[in-house]
């Protein structure tokens, strides 16, 4: 059986014209980061390897594996023009992952990921886009395959024609700096086979998907994105809650002390074992939460020390190495 044809890409012409030149890789940005180990960054050339690039720069990283619990984080529907987030009173903040577009947060900021030159290069995503000959697009795909790739970036493209409706949603992505000059493409049909399922569901709860991720990704009680970088910020969080904790414990203490002054309550048993109960609990509650928190902050120093003692190694390494190569002049 002869594999599918793949879905022509959204653009009937080059949208930048051929200021490109001959070559396709002109289109691409003159480096880009990836990780090669946890914790491990690089940077590279997009033109040395293109194929590897595309696997990085299209990849939906963790997100991938979540698929299936997205129903939790968001609702399969087309994403709100850009106008409709502004009304709303959310943030757009530009950042460059695929796997963070369109994840937004309790506190109004909805990640967008800025459209790459390179995906409005009609020549370019023929050529690197598109499957070799004889690819069948199996699952698992070959290393060949740019089936994947392709659907997630027809997928990306998908979002910004819902993003960009109007006339008035095209003045806020300039602004944002969310589209290259010139013009932005217009994706006449959307065949929701064609892109990539994550796509389908547009805006993400960043907070569902860090819930997701900690039950069903490994190691386990690890967040999708950590919001907080420093020690600093994670007691202040949660030493904010557990003191409106401690209000309401307050509250209810205050009231069973004024409940055991009156007589009625004070021949009543179960008042008495209740009251007896949630006073242990006041008592000890606290103490329990602040040592959750220590234990907590102690998890993540012991995980991250590894990395911080042979990142500091290599620094005293290197300046030794530097201290050497100088040249030794006399007194």
């Amino acid at each position: 059986m002869d594999p599918p044809i793949p879905p022509r890409w959204p653009l009937a012409t080059e949208v930048f014209g051929n200021e490109n030149g001959p070559r396709t890789t002109d289109a691409l940005p003159a480096t880009y980061h990836y990780h090669e180990t946890p914790g491990k960054r690089a940077v590279g050339d997009p033109a040395e390897d293109t194929p590897a690039f595309l696997r990085r720069e299209l990849s939906l990283g963790g997100l991938a594996g979540l698929l299936k619990h997205l129903w939790f984080a968001g609702a399969e529907r087309p994403a709100m023009p850009l106008h409709s987030h502004v009304a709303m009173g959310r943030e757009i903040v530009v950042f460059d992952r695929m796997d963070m577009h369109l994840l937004w947060t309790n506190e109004g900021r909805l990640f967008v990921k800025p459209v790459p030159r390179f995906l409005l290069s009609l020549e370019f995503c023929q050529t690197n886009l598109q499957c070799p000959d004889g690819c069948t697009c199996r699952d698992p795909p070959a290393n060949a395959c740019r089936g994947v790739p392709r659907r997630v970036a027809l997928g990306f493209l998908y979002t910004y024609a819902c993003l960009i409706s109007s006339e008035t949603d095209f003045h806020i992505a300039n602004e944002k700096r969310l589209l290259p000059p010139r013009e932005l493409l217009r994706m006449h049909e959307n065949d929701p086979g064609a892109v990539h399922p994550r796509f389908l569901r547009a805006e993400l709860r960043l907070s569902r998907i860090n819930t997701i991720s900690r039950f069903t990704s490994l190691p386990l009680f690890n967040p999708y994105v950590r919001g907080r970088h420093n020690y600093g910020s994670l007691f202040r969080d949660n030493l904010a809650w557990m003191a409106t904790t401690t209000v309401f414990v307050a509250v209810v203490l205050t009231a069973m002390q004024v409940g055991l002054a009156t007589e009625r309550l004070q021949r009543d048993a179960t008042f008495q074992q209740a009251s007896y109960g949630f006073t242990v609990f006041a008592i000890l509650a606290p103490i329990g939460a602040f040592a959750l928190v220590i234990l907590y902050a102690l998890f993540h120093l012991v995980k991250d020390l590894p990395s911080l003692l042979g990142a500091q190694r290599k620094r005293t390494a290197a300046g030794r190495t530097v201290s050497s190569a100088e040249p030794k002049t006399g007194v």
